[in-house]
C-alpha cells in the first residue's frame, strides 16, 4: 500500500468458532475479532487490568454507546453513524421549542459538549442499525443555562431530564463554518483539544465534527502538555478556497491533513457522506472515517462503503507526505474528468480511417500522461524536490500538448479537411463543429495545469519557510569561518 494511504477496514462478519481441541487456544481470539460478538468483546475488556481511572466505562452491556466507545472501527463497520446534529435533535426532542440549526451554530461558543446516539429511522434496516450523533440539549441547559438561546428551555416541559454523566459522550467538538476561509481564525471552525482527552469521562477520547463531503481535518501538533488544535477546513479544493488553503498550510504548517483524497472512494459517482472523527485509542491518536454512499434519489437509502483508519500525526515530519497526497488527489480528479470527456469523444461518429490516428496521437498519449502525473510526485524527500517533480509534470504536459496540436495541424494541412476527413465535411457542418469542440475540450482539460501551478507555488513557499532565517547559532558558526573573524 502506498505511503500515506489509509488502511481499509473491511466490514467484518461473525466467524464460526474453531472446532476441535487443536483450535481451543485460538477460540477466544477468533471470537474477539468477530464484529458481531459484542459479548466476547466486553468480556475481554472487563478482564483487562490496564484500564485508566478516567477511561470510558460501560453503562449498559451491549449498548450502541458502549460498542462505539470500546471498538469504534468495528462499530462503524456495521452501523451507519450520521452527524446531522439538527436532525438528531429534532428526532430526539420533536416537541421542544428549539431552533436546532441556531443551537448547532452556537456550539462553538461553548467549551464543553455532550452527545447521545439517537436511532436514525431513515437508514435503519434489518441487520443494519443506524444512529445520529446528537447534542444532548439538557446538558447544555444545565451547564450554560444563562445563554439567551438556552434560558427559555429550562422551563420547557419537553426538555429531557439530565441523566448521569456516564450516560453521555463527553467528547470534544470542532465546529463547521461556511464561506471564505481567507481569515482562518475567524472563518474556519477549530477547537483546542485538551491534553487529558480520554480522562474526562465517557467519550472524552473522541473529537467529533460535522459531516464531511469535501472538507478536511487539519491539526496543529501537540504542545508539551499534549494539547493540539483541530480544524474543520471547509472545501479546500474549491476555486475560492484553494489559495487560502495553501496559505494556511504554509503559515501554520499543520502536522497532519486528512482530506477528501483519503476518505472518498475514487470513481464512485453516487453521493457520499463521511463521518470523520479523531480517537485517542490504546496506541495513541487516530483518525477514523466511515464513508457512507447515499442514493441520489432517496437519501434514506445508504450503505457503508468503507471504514478507514490511520495514526494521527501530532509531530512534524509528515508535511511533504500529506501535501503530495493532496495534489495526487487533484491529479486523480482531473483524470476522472478527462476520461469522461474522452469516453464521450470516442463515442462520436468519426471517419473509420481516422480512429486509429486519434487513438495513437490524441487519446492514448494524453491518457497515459495524466495517469502518471501522481506517480511522478511520489517519493519526494522534501518540498524543493516536490516542487521539482511538479515542474516536471508541467513541462511534460506542455510538450505533449504541443505534439498533439502539431499532429492535428498536420492532418488538416495535409488535406484531410475534406469530405470524410477528421475535420472534414463528411457529416455536414454540425458534425464538423461537434468534432472540433470535442477535441478542444479534451486538450483544454489536459493542458489545464491549475493544480500543478498551485503545487509548485506551495512547495516552493513551504520549502523556503521550512529553511527559515538563519538561527543565531548557525549565524555564529558560519561567521566564525569568515576571513578575519576573531574568536572569543
Amino acid at each position: 500500500m502506498p505511503t500515506g494511504r489509509l488502511a481499509m477496514e473491511p466490514v467484518r462478519r461473525d466467524e464460526t468458532a474453531a472446532k476441535g481441541s487443536e483450535h481451543a487456544a485460538r477460540t477466544l481470539t477468533t471470537l474477539q475479532r468477530a464484529a458481531g460478538n459484542a459479548a466476547v468483546s466486553r468480556m475481554m475488556v472487563q478482564r483487562a487490568s490496564s484500564a485508566g481511572a478516567g477511561r470510558s466505562r460501560r453503562t449498559a452491556p451491549g449498548s450502541p454507546k458502549d460498542d462505539l466507545l470500546h471498538d469504534p472501527r468495528t462499530f462503524l463497520s456495521h452501523t451507519a453513524l450520521a452527524l446531522d446534529f439538527p436532525l438528531g435533535m429534532r428526532n430526539r426532542v420533536p416537541d421542544l421549542t428549539l431552533n436546532s440549526e441556531a443551537f448547532v451554530r452556537r456550539m462553538s461558543a461553548w467549551n464543553r459538549h455532550w452527545f447521545v446516539l439517537v436511532p436514525d429511522a431513515r437508514r435503519t434496516a434489518e441487520g443494519r442499525p443506524a444512529y445520529l450523533l446528537t447534542p444532548a440539549v439538557e446538558k447544555y441547559v444545565e451547564a450554560y443555562g444563562d445563554d439567551p438561546l438556552l434560558a427559555p428551555l429550562a422551563a420547557d416541559p419537553h426538555l429531557p431530564s439530565a441523566m448521569t454523566d456516564q450516560e453521555y459522550l463527553a467528547s470534544s467538538f470542532v465546529p463547521y463554518l461556511t464561506g471564505s476561509t481567507a481569515r482562518p481564525e475567524e472563518s474556519v471552525g477549530h477547537a483546542r483539544i485538551p491534553g487529558d482527552a480520554g480522562q474526562r469521562g465517557p467519550g472524552s477520547e473522541f473529537v467529533f465534527t460535522a459531516t464531511m463531503n469535501g472538507c478536511a481535518f487539519a491539526v496543529e501538533g501537540a504542545a508539551d502538555d499534549g494539547q493540539f488544535t483541530a480544524w474543520h477546513y471547509q472545501s479546500p479544493s474549491s476555486a475560492t478556497n484553494r489559495g487560502p488553503a495553501r496559505e494556511f498550510r504554509r503559515d501554520r504548517s499543520p502536522t497532519d491533513w486528512f482530506g477528501v483524497e483519503e476518505y472518498e472512494t475514487p470513481g464512485d459517482a453516487s453521493l457520499f457522506e463521511a463521518t470523520n472523527m479523531l480517537w485517542k485509542g490504546p496506541d495513541g491518536w487516530q483518525v477514523i472515517s466511515q464513508e457512507v454512499r447515499v442514493d441520489m434519489a432517496d437519501m434514506s437509502k445508504a450503505r457503508i462503503a468503507a471504514v478507514r483508519s490511520r495514526p494521527l500525526h501530532l509531530s512534524p515530519g509528515h508535511e511533504v507526505e500529506y501535501t503530495t497526497r493532496i495534489y495526487a488527489g487533484f491529479a486523480g480528479a482531473q483524470l476522472d474528468r478527462y476520461e469522461r470527456l474522452q469516453q464521450q469523444t470516442r463515442g462520436m461518429s468519426w471517419p473509420a480511417s481516422q480512429r486509429a490516428g486519434l487513438e495513437k496521437n490524441v487519446f492514448l498519449p494524453l491518457e497515459v500522461a495524466l495517469k502518471s502525473d501522481a506517480l511522478m510526485l511520489q517519493g519526494a524527500a522534501g518540498f524543493e524536490e516536490l516542487a521539482g517533480a511538479a515542474e516536471g509534470v508541467k513541462a511534460r504536459r506542455e510538450e505533449m500538448t504541443g505534439k498533439v496540436l502539431a499532429w492535428l495541424g498536420h492532418e488538416v494541412d495535409g488535406g484531410t479537411a475534406r469530405r470524410g476527413g477528421l475535420f472534414g465535411m463528411g457529416g455536414g457542418e454540425e458534425t464538423l463543429r461537434r468534432r472540433r469542440e470535442a477535441i478542444q475540450r479534451l486538450i483544454s482539460e489536459f493542458s489545464d495545469t491549475f493544480w500543478v501551478d498551485d503545487l509548485i507555488q506551495e512547495a516552493r513557499s513551504r520549502g523556503t519557510a521550512a529553511s527559515g532565517p538563519p538561527t543565531e547559532a548557525r549565524t555564529e558558526a558560519e561567521g566564525s569561518k569568515a576571513p578575519g573573524r576573531v574568536g572569543a
